[in-house]
């Protein structure tokens, strides 16, 4: 009873603050399979490796079917809407620059198409970028190792992918092969995973078992369409030459200090601390 109660709590504020995931018009989603499970985690990462106290906060979604999984972060997805109502009404998608430039996680589609992993990356200025690679089948290695988490009874798996060392608690109460991102494959949801480096965090938030018939989908849109290794490279170049890339596109951000009133050129916070290392 004290775990049916748990999922409860759970599907009712994931259900409460998943209204915050804004949805578009239909025509602009492309369905790709029926939705079964639907999770929330709460994303932390380290974005400034000077400073390693400081992490950055995000909620990621994860829609899981039966064979595929698409994970998004909402801030994101929601940025997606914004720039798309835009491009329908005045031909400009716009740009996320405001005061900072980051690397993202990107929206990941793990068994779409079959067989393969399909990443979507937004790039800004330089404009979304799609690339699909073989699925990786993630080697883990289940431990002795068991702790009750988030009210669930989780084993503790490790494995290596991507440059990045990772441990994960998942649980056999709920037989889905699924996690956050990329990471899956465990006879059991993931509820918490980190790299052993601490620089990223998933942890469980809520979980909603879809009753409706919705889809899980992608973006009906034009994509650069590119290779993994092709699209690290552009956002290297984003984040190391921001500013000079907005301008090409006729974006100038000037900024007048208290002890000057010459404007001046914004400087950029830009970082390099990619989820995947490898690349």
């Amino acid at each position: 009873m004290k775990k049916l109660l748990f999922l409860a709590s759970l599907c009712y504020a994931f259900t409460s603050s998943a209204q915050e995931a804004v949805y578009p018009k239909q025509e602009s989603l492309q369905p790709v399979e029926k939705m079964q499970l639907r999770v929330q985690y709460d994303v932390d990462w380290r974005y400034d490796l000077g400073k390693p106290e400081k992490m950055m906060h995000d909620k990621m979604y994860t829609e899981m079917g039966q064979n595929v999984c698409h994970s998004y972060i909402e801030r994101e997805w929601n940025n997606e809407v914004k720039f798309n109502k835009g491009y329908e009404k005045n031909g400009k998608r716009g740009t996320n620059a405001i005061m900072a430039l980051y690397s993202n996680i990107g929206e990941v589609f793990v068994g779409y198409p079959k067989g393969k992993v399909t990443s979507i990356y937004s790039l800004d200025a330089l404009g979304t970028y799609k690339y699909d690679e073989p699925a990786v089948k993630l080697e883990w290695t289940i431990t002795d190792e068991k702790l009750d988490t988030l009210g669930y009874h989780c084993k503790v798996a490790t494995c290596t992918y991507a440059g990045r060392e990772y441990r994960a608690w998942f649980t056999e109460d709920i037989p889905v092969s699924f996690g956050p991102w990329k990471l899956g494959g465990l006879p059991g949801l993931i509820i918490k995973a980190e790299t052993a480096d601490g620089d990223y965090r998933f942890v469980l938030a809520g979980i909603e078992k879809v009753k409706d018939a919705k889809d899980i989908c992608i973006w009906n849109r034009d994509f650069i369409t590119s290779t993994k290794s092709k699209t690290r490279r552009q956002e290297k170049i984003l984040l190391a030459q921001p500013g000079e890339i907005l301008e090409q596109i006729g974006v100038t951000f000037t900024v007048v200090t208290y002890d000057s009133n010459t404007p001046t050129k914004l400087k950029f916070f830009t970082f390099d601390n990619p989820l995947e290392k490898d690349v």
